[in-house]
């Protein structure tokens, strides 16, 4: 307001300068015009300096006294329509801006007043339409200004709305990328929709392998979990959005002619489906669901929907990229089976569980014989061909229980839950059997003992291994 009030008072100080300065009517009183001028630019001054921290009331006297020195420079112009008289324009201009409607309208009486003041005493000709049509000029573009102004706040109050709703799912996605695991990934997106769109349930409905059902994989709100339902059912919304791609609003259930059963038991009267897409196919179908009937989707709703959407399909990507990765980190390449880092996991996990259920655990190490050789003499890609027999054979030969890893080169390892060494050996001797290709192994078997480490669980393996290896071979030889 200050810079506005000051800036007004410099122009009318400069060009008043130039217009004394310049031709003018011989009646005009030039040694009055140059104190007001000199009013003006000491209000300037003020303005751009002092009033910044002023209260309101002072803006609206210094707009009274605007208007009394525009009165007086068209007075001491010497003729009633100076054109100093557009000056009068910049009141209305910065009153409806600034100033309340009653306020703005207030001060445009007062410089109807002055205005009319100034004709009688200039004597001017036909004074009364000269005033209606300067008061009504200043009027209408005193409105014309205020409702620009409103369009332009009202713009600027759902562009923070947006913002704000932008800023709510920036964060919230940053909670949901912060999840390491592919479930923790998805509920955090349903929590996400939930939060953006004051829904009372969210969920996340993905296609099964053969893309025939949709099922929810995810969801916030009771009484929704756990559903399916067919990609060929057409009284379905969500089936349909996935099928089509398009997203679709229900604004109330109760009236509508479609059937959902699913969502009648949850209370559910007005769903919106965003379909999740990913290189231009759907993957996924986010469901936000509301308990009231939603007559239309409130301010940027929608679009935020949409883009959640959009950050739904990199979540989803990234989760299954982790999921991936730590299949990839706990695999073995060449036999797919476990490797030494799940073999670890898994032992310290079993162990664990021995101690709570006070079960017997055993350990066994399985090292193939002739392995060596045999890569020198028929090459490493016979050897990995057999490794991969192996591996294959085994798996098959073992208990849902017990679990095997490649452990390096030649070398496997076997942890064989809730049995001693007696009950071990029959396990073991199973495996040696389904052995492929008449290669034999040798085995070393070690109990754990309560209060045992598994370094020292392992330990007592390997000497059993190297035992059963000095003695020649195809042999297992147990510890404790």
């Amino acid at each position: 307001m200050a810079r506005a009030l000051g800036c007004l008072y410099m122009a009318g100080a400069a060009i008043g300068s130039a217009s004394v300065l310049l031709p003018h009517i011989a009646s005009a009183n030039v040694a009055a015009l140059w104190t007001n001028i000199g009013l003006a630019g000491a209000g300037g001054v003020l303005g751009l300096l002092v009033l910044r921290r002023a209260p309101r009331w002072v803006f609206h006297v210094a707009l009274v006294t605007g208007t009394l020195v525009i009165t007086r420079a068209i007075y001491y112009s010497g003729d009633g329509s100076s054109f100093y008289s557009i000056w009068y324009v910049w009141v209305a201009l910065y009153a409806f801006y600034f100033f309340r409607r009653f306020e703005a309208i207030a001060h445009v009486l007062v410089v109807g007043a002055a205005y009319a003041v100034v004709l009688d005493l200039t004597g001017e000709a036909l004074p009364v339409a000269r005033w209606l049509t300067t008061i009504t000029t200043l009027l209408i573009a005193g409105v014309f200004i205020e409702t620009l102004v409103r369009r332009v706040r009202r713009q600027r109050a759902r562009a923070d709305e947006d913002a704000a709703g932008v800023t709510t799912l920036v964060e919230a996605m940053q909670g949901a990328l912060r999840a390491t695991d592919a479930r923790h990934t998805r509920v955090a997106l349903c929590q996400t929709a939930q939060r953006v769109t004051g829904a009372s349930h969210c969920a996340l409905w993905e296609p099964d392998p053969d893309r025939r059902r949709l099922a929810i994989t995810a969801v916030v709100g009771e009484g929704i979990g756990d559903m399916e339902v067919s990609l060929e059912n057409p009284g379905s919304g969500v089936a349909e959005v996935f099928t089509t791609g398009d997203p679709r609003l229900l604004t109330d259930l109760e009236d509508s002619a479609e059937s959902f059963p699913l969502m009648a038991r949850a209370g559910i009267r007005a769903a919106l489906w965003q379909p999740v897409e990913r290189d231009g196919t759907t993957i996924a179908v986010l469901a936000v669901y509301w308990q009231v009937a939603v007559p239309a989707l409130e301010g940027n709703v929608a679009p935020v929907v949409g883009l959640l959407a959009t950050q739904v399909a990199v979540a989803l990507e990234r989760a299954d990229l982790l999921v991936r990765m730590e299949r990839i980190a706990r695999t073995d390449e060449l036999t797919g089976l476990p490797n030494r880092r799940a073999w670890q996991e898994e032992l310290r996990r079993e162990m664990a569980r021995a101690v709570r259920g006070g079960h017997d655990l055993c350990v066994a190490m399985l090292d193939l014989d002739g392995f060596k050789e045999l890569n020198d003499s028929l090459g490493h890609q016979a050897g990995d061909q057999l490794l991969k027999h192996v591996a294959a054979s085994w798996s098959s030969a073992m208990r849902a229980s017990d679990f095997v890893v490649r452990y390096g080169g030649d070398e496997f390892a076997v942890l064989l839950p809730d049995c001693d060494l007696e009950q071990a050996e029959p396990l073991i001797d199973r495996l040696l059997a389904a052995t492929p290709a008449n290669q034999s192994c040798s085995v070393g078997l070690a109990r754990w003992a309560p209060g045992e480490d598994s370094d020292a669980l392992l330990a007592q393996a390997d000497q059993a291994l190297y035992e059963a290896k000095r003695l020649g071979g195809n042999r297992v030889v147990s510890k404790r």
